[in-house]
């Protein structure tokens, strides 16, 4: 197998082995949050449909790839792929936004109640399953001649100049305007929303700085809600650094004559690594979900201890 391809099967292949299992956990402990608690908090909602669309961004794309590159071919039919990659873009489209609308929530929410901001946060929270469901009629129509264009990969046949080449499925434009316009789209909403998250978290920084000059050792709620404000500024600070390299890769194939494959896959690893990396550190940063995720384990271990040893530690 050629080099730059069993990278790639590797690189994808850790990305499932992390992404799918973490965000599985993610998702199944934000559940058992909410069947224990009888209700979900604002930023816990939101995060949890942050890790069902990272899991469906992992699954449609992840696997795939890694497949692709191992050889495999022929995996789908044109119906199969039309789901796939509908699935997987408007996926894809739900981790940026719901992460702008995390970076939005957060900075109402830290913000001082000044007229303005106290309307925010009143009206905000009660909101917030509109603004998803907003969200997703909005990918859904961007993405929606998806539908329509998404073919099977002919392994035997010439592919036009207008095709988005996603190795296992294709996208074929019937002309330069609509390819042209859905690329235009695409990038104006990911530029608005990366633009969104930044200047919200660049704001709760500011205010997270200006509460610690005036006030020392932060309890009780003040507390939580700094940690909540930085778990946030990671996975903001997170994905617009995997964007960033993304989008430079990008730049750069704009002025290249040929571009070498391993600069399209490496684009590709860096836009799928957000969704494999942040379910580790939802877990690792929400204390809920670290604290179920380390009392299971020892159950697990103490499952695991023979009755003997039981034994020998109760004497």
């Amino acid at each position: 197998m050629e080099v730059r391809l069993a990278l790639k099967a590797f690189g994808f292949i850790v990305l499932g082995v992390v992404g799918i299992p973490s965000n599985l956990a993610a998702l199944l402990l934000f559940c058992r949050l909410f069947l224990t608690q009888g209700h979900m908090p604002h930023n816990e909602f939101i995060l949890s449909q942050l890790v069902f669309s990272n899991l469906m961004v992992t699954v449609c794309r992840g696997i795939p790839q890694a497949l692709t590159a191992l050889g495999f071919e022929e995996l789908f039919s044109n119906g199969a792929c039309k789901i796939i990659i509908f699935i997987y873009r408007v996926s894809r489209a739900m981790s940026i936004t719901i992460t702008s609308l995390l970076s939005s929530y957060q900075c109402v929410v830290i913000a001082p109640s000044k007229p303005g901001w106290t309307l925010l946060k009143r009206w905000l929270p009660g909101h917030l399953p509109h603004a998803i469901i907003f969200l997703y009629g909005l990918n859904m129509i961007i993405y929606s001649t998806t539908l329509l264009y998404t073919e099977a990969f002919p392994p035997n046949r010439t592919i036009s100049d207008f095709t988005l080449n996603l190795e296992f499925c294709i996208v074929v434009f019937p002309g330069l305007m609509t390819y042209v316009a859905s690329g235009a789209v695409k990038s104006i909403r990911d530029f608005a929303f990366v633009g969104l998250m930044a200047a919200a978290a660049v704001y709760v920084m500011v205010v997270l700085y200006r509460h610690r000059q005036q006030v020392q050792g932060l309890q009780g709620a003040g507390r939580k809600t700094e940690e909540a404000s930085q778990a946030v500024l990671l996975l903001v600070s997170t994905y617009v650094a995997l964007f960033s390299l993304d989008n430079v890769l990008w730049i750069y194939t704009l002025f290249v004559s040929r571009v070498h494959p391993a600069v399209s896959d490496t684009r590709v690893f860096f836009a799928s690594c957000y969704s494999a990396i942040s379910p580790v550190l939802i877990i690792a940063t929400n204390r809920k979900l670290a604290t179920y995720f380390q009392c299971g384990s020892k159950r697990k271990e103490a499952e695991n201890i023979p009755n003997a040893s039981r034994a020998t530690i109760a004497q």
